[in-house]
């Protein structure tokens, strides 16, 4: 009776020393994937401590755990530097377009212009302000 009773102690302790190592991995865990790199260093150190202390099956649970989290972190922040490649070829494109209109504005006042002496030229006229006044 005391082996059974003993062994249902064993049995309960293990199960709660094993809901203790599942949150103080998954709080871990976190912490690693928010972390600064010189953190991250000291807190993966961290993690590795606690890996040695599980079993097998809860070690490559963590393991794989840990490698999932850092996947996500990975993808998001390849898609924040994705977007932020789009929003930087956005805005060269609507400068390169501003630049564009801008020339061929300019091309049109030059014509314009250009124009305008050729009629003053034709009249009799040799500058822009004789023949504004009409002389």
């Amino acid at each position: 009776m005391k082996s059974f009773k003993l062994s249902i102690v064993l049995l309960l302790l293990g199960s709660l020393t094993s809901a203790i190592a599942e949150v103080s991995i998954d709080e871990q865990i976190a912490a690693i994937g928010t972390a600064t790199p010189q953190k991250r260093v000291e807190l993966v150190n961290e993690f590795k401590k606690t890996l040695s202390t599980l079993s097998d099956q809860e070690r490559a649970r963590a393991i794989t755990q840990l490698r999932s989290q850092m996947q996500t972190d990975d993808e998001t922040q390849t898609r924040t530097q994705t977007q932020t490649m789009q929003r930087e070829r956005s805005r060269v494109k609507q400068m390169e377009q501003t630049e564009n209109m801008q020339r061929l504005q300019q091309m049109s006042q030059h014509q314009t212009a250009t124009q305008v002496m050729q009629q003053a030229g034709s009249t009799g006229n040799t500058t822009p302000k004789q023949f504004m006044r009409g002389k």
